[in-house]
Formats: C-alpha cells, sequence, structure tokens
C-alpha cells in the first residue's frame, strides 16, 4: 500500500494507516508505552505523537486501551494497601494491608498531605529573633 503524503511540501510520506488505530488499542491495552508502541509500529515517539495530534481517532483509541489496565492495576494497589481476602483451593486466605501500597497510593492521589517535600509560605511579618528549638543531640537531655 503507497504511504500518503503528509500535506507539508517537503516533508516525508506518512506511514500513518487506518490500521494503526485498532492496533494502538491493543497495544495499549496490552499495557506497552508510547515508546513500545512506536517501536512495534516501526516509527519513532515523535511520529507516534504526530499522529496523536493529527489523527483525534488513533488518539482516543490509544486511551481508551491504556484506561482498562490502568483502572486494573488502580484496584489491585487499593486491595493490596487495604487488605483482602481471597480463596485458596477450599480455604480462605488474608492478605494483610500493606504499609508501602498505602504509602503509594496516598502520596500520588493527595500528594497536596503526602508528598516528601512540604512547601510553607510565610506571608506575615516575623517581629523579633528568629529562634529554633531542637531536641536533644547524642549525649543530650536524660542521664
Amino acid at each position: 500500500m503507497a504511504s500518503k503524503p503528509t500535506g507539508k511540501p517537503n516533508g516525508r510520506p506518512t506511514k500513518y494507516e487506518p490500521k494503526h488505530v485498532e492496533l494502538g488499542f491493543w497495544m495499549a491495552q496490552a499495557g506497552l508505552t508510547n515508546k513500545q508502541i512506536a517501536h512495534e509500529m516501526g516509527v519513532t515517539v515523535r511520529t507516534l505523537d504526530n499522529w496523536k495530534k493529527t489523527h483525534p481517532e488513533f488518539l482516543r483509541s490509544l486511551k481508551a486501551g491504556k484506561a482498562t489496565p490502568d483502572e486494573e492495576v488502580e484496584a489491585a494497589l487499593l486491595r493490596r494497601a487495604k487488605g483482602f481476602t481471597y480463596q485458596e483451593g477450599d480455604r480462605s486466605r488474608v492478605a494483610l494491608p500493606d504499609t508501602t501500597a498505602c504509602i503509594f497510593w496516598l502520596k500520588n492521589r493527595r500528594p497536596d498531605q503526602w508528598r516528601d517535600k512540604q512547601e510553607i509560605e510565610h506571608s506575615g511579618e516575623i517581629k523579633g529573633p528568629l529562634v529554633i528549638i531542637r531536641g536533644p543531640g547524642k549525649g543530650e537531655g536524660k542521664e
């Protein structure tokens, strides 16, 4: 099949074809990154980005393909963070909550409250000397 022109007078012909809509959907559904999708389609990431800009149906297919795996992973992370019960053969098993999963969830879902670095703004006037209070260091404090 012959390549179609890009619309640019001196540009290369595009490799984009309508079949890339469905192909992109299934690759995204399988969890491939944009870099991996581009590689599988024989183009650069920049070309893939251009296709997303010039072919809205292609962009929609990638977004739709990525939505389900992202939701599944999010649900699995939440279950792991909270703990859950599951069946193994004829026995019920309990997976206890995972602190790391909790931290990961909170840092991503509530970054304003859970990020490592907190930024505090002070807009008032400071009156008097600045006093820094420290806790006891090594060799200080209780004897």
